[in-house]
């Protein structure tokens, strides 16, 4: 059954931790000895008792063999019946349009069908603007709290990145340097060269657009 859309993105990515955990055949101790984290703060996160920092979810994703994006709210699983849409689209008519929505071979994304996730710990909200995770890029939204601080991880494939800023100020550290990309202004650079990535603002949140090719995050 098609039900409305939640934004319990905690319990998507709890409940996703511990299906991939299950198919790969590890205990919570198992994985936390890979991961170099605690059983009882994994157990915690399957049990959405804690929250999931970036670095953390990283290292994660890196033993689970998985992108850091698998975690993302509403990205599909099973069939189309077991996903969350919009309640607008809870009628006869709009069952076909939903199917395709939520296919991720279809082209269009819609603004309030993008899989979203959400750091809470890091201030952090990205969203998905691509389909599918195994195109040539990736393009994302990310929103980051004022005040928040280093948000950036290290990437063990090589890639490039075109940041726009579209409001607010990011903070970039590109090897030994630090950037202020402000509204309206762009960088680009190579993945593995990012050391830092924070607002630049103590008092307004920073919306920005990220293009990554190939897709590593």
């Amino acid at each position: 059954m098609i039900t409305k859309k939640t934004s319990n993105e905690q319990g998507r990515i709890s409940g996703r931790l511990r299906k991939k955990r299950l198919q790969a055949g590890l205990s919570i101790r198992e994985l936390a000895r890979r991961t170099n984290l605690t059983a009882s703060f994994l157990s915690q996160v399957e049990n959405e008792k804690a929250n999931l920092s970036l670095e953390s979810l990283r290292r994660i994703s890196e033993v689970l063999g998985v992108q850091m994006l698998y975690f993302l709210s509403d990205f599909p699983d099973s069939s189309v019946e077991s996903m969350a849409v919009p309640e607008s689209l809870i009628t006869p008519d709009g069952l076909a349009e939903a199917r395709n929505l939520l296919d991720r071979t279809y082209p269009l994304i819609k603004a309030d069908l993008r899989p979203q996730l959400s750091l809470p710990d890091a201030g952090v909200t990205y969203e998905l603007l691509t389909s599918r995770l195994d195109h040539k890029m990736e393009a994302f939204l990310g929103r980051i709290s004022p005040g928040t601080g280093n948000v950036s991880n290290t990437l063990r494939t090589a890639t490039e990145e075109f940041v726009f800023v579209l409001s607010g100020v990011l903070k970039v550290g590109i090897k030994d340097r630090i950037f202020l990309v402000e509204a309206g202004d762009s960088i680009y650079f190579e993945g593995q060269s990012l050391t830092y990535m924070a607002n630049g603002s103590d008092t307004e949140e920073t919306v920005w657009l990220s293009v990554v090719s190939p897709p590593a995050f």
